[in-house]
Formats: C-alpha cells, structure tokens, sequence
C-alpha cells in the first residue's frame, strides 16, 4: 500500500520535473505582465556593477545556468547584475530579497508561479514558488525561509 504523504511528495516531484522539461512556459515580467521569452531565450535588459550595459539571454529551463550576452559585455564572477524587463524597464529585483531576480512563470496548464533567480553572476540558485508548494534548483539555492530579508 503507498502512503498518501509518499504520493503526493512523488506527484510534486512529477509535476516539477514536467515544469522543467517544458520550453513552452511563458515568462513575463510581473509588472507590464510582457512577455520575455524569445527564440528560446528568456530576455533581460542588464546593467553590470561597472554601469556597463547589455542584454542577457537566459535559457529557460529550471536549474539550467547557460546565457548568452555579448562579447563586449563584460560580466564578472561574483558580480551583481541589475536586471530590469526590456519591454518597461522596471526594476526585477524581488522585493523579498535584493540579491534575486523575481519574474512570472506561466506553465502549460496556466498556472502561475513566481520565479527568483541570484543576481549574482556564477551563483546557481532558483526558486520556484506556488502557492502550496516551493521547489529549489542549483547548487547554491538556499532554504526558502533563509531568501527573506527581514
């Protein structure tokens, strides 16, 4: 016989690895609700510690790090990147915690989730929250409880 709890832990861990395997999730900025995936690609307008600017293309897959900016857009390790939409240019900073990223995910189903990711270049943690239910990915990802700032 399998445990309820045991269940619904295994169709969370069912229903999150369908949400990171999707490419046709919509990503869209929470406050001009515009859409930022592109060519495969979710697209930020960024500003580096150094005041440089550039676009960064993030790819959108859960707990996948790869991007593509240009060459002369210089990012550093250890860097805290600004990141705003490039369809309003409103700041992205999660107003939990200024060290992330805070966007909009839609997923097949239509459901909503937020999304936060590190600001911090080389830093492997995402957050993907719903309203019963958190998921983490990346090496660096904390406990939820611990992204708040209080």
């Amino acid at each position: 016989m399998v445990c309820s709890a045991n269940f619904y832990k295994l169709s969370n861990y069912l229903k999150v690895l369908e949400i990171m395997s999707i490419k046709e999730n919509d990503y869209l900025c929470p406050k001009c609700k515009g859409h930022l995936n592109t060519g495969g690609n979710v697209v930020f307008s960024t500003q580096n510690p150094r005041n440089a600017k550039g676009l960064i293309l993030l790819q959108p897959n859960l707990g996948g790090y790869s991007h593509q900016h240009h060459k002369d857009y210089h990012l550093q390790k250890g860097d805290m990147i600004e990141f705003a939409c490039p369809l309003c240019l409103t700041d992205l900073k999660s107003k939990n915690n200024s060290s992330f990223v805070s966007i909009i995910m839609i997923d097949h189903d239509n459901i909503e989730y937020e999304v936060l990711f590190s600001r911090k270049v080389g830093e492997k943690s995402t957050y993907v929250v719903a309203k019963d239910n958190i998921e983490t990915f990346g090496e660096d990802a904390l406990n939820f409880d611990d992204l708040f700032e209080y």
